[in-house]
């Protein structure tokens, strides 16, 4: 199987999505696309998870790996609705605008990409939601590629 963490040379990834996930982001009028995910001018993200390496990311960031334990942003309580964590999706949407950011240049500004995180870590109900808002505000440029 094709080792997706390798390619960046990361091994701190701890999930892998293996079909594509859609959200409807307040992204609008800008279209993107590359082999990862796409941008539709309406907003709607698509994360490509069925292309037969399945997209991988490392959760709520940042996360260090010490042998075989992560440390570094909790992961959120189980959100019994869609039997994830609570930052789960909001972690994919955000980390897919991070990861391309370069690509992005013009396109998203981060502070878009920060509210898309925010507004999933609300719609899952996620209590702490606010406070990790505004610690990517805080801390996010040093992970966004220019």
């Amino acid at each position: 199987m094709y080792n997706h963490a390798m390619i960046y040379g990361v091994s701190v990834y701890i999930y892998r999505i293996t079909s594509d996930y859609g959200y409807k982001t307040s992204i609008t009028g800008r279209e993107f696309e590359n082999e990862w995910f796409n941008l539709k001018k309406d907003g709607h993200v698509t994360v490509k998870g069925s292309n037969g390496r399945g997209y991988a990311w490392d959760g709520a960031s940042p996360k260090i790996k010490v042998l075989d334990v992560y440390f570094g942003t909790p992961e959120a309580v189980l959100n019994f609705g869609n039997g994830q964590s609570k930052t789960y999706y909001a972690s994919l949407i955000h980390d897919v605008f991070y990861q391309f950011s370069k690509d992005l240049k013009g396109l998203v500004a981060r502070k878009e990409a920060d509210e898309q995180l925010y507004a999933v870590l609300k719609r899952d109900d996620f209590r702490l939601a606010k406070l990790y808002y505004l610690a990517v505000r805080a801390l996010g440029w040093i992970y966004w590629k220019k």
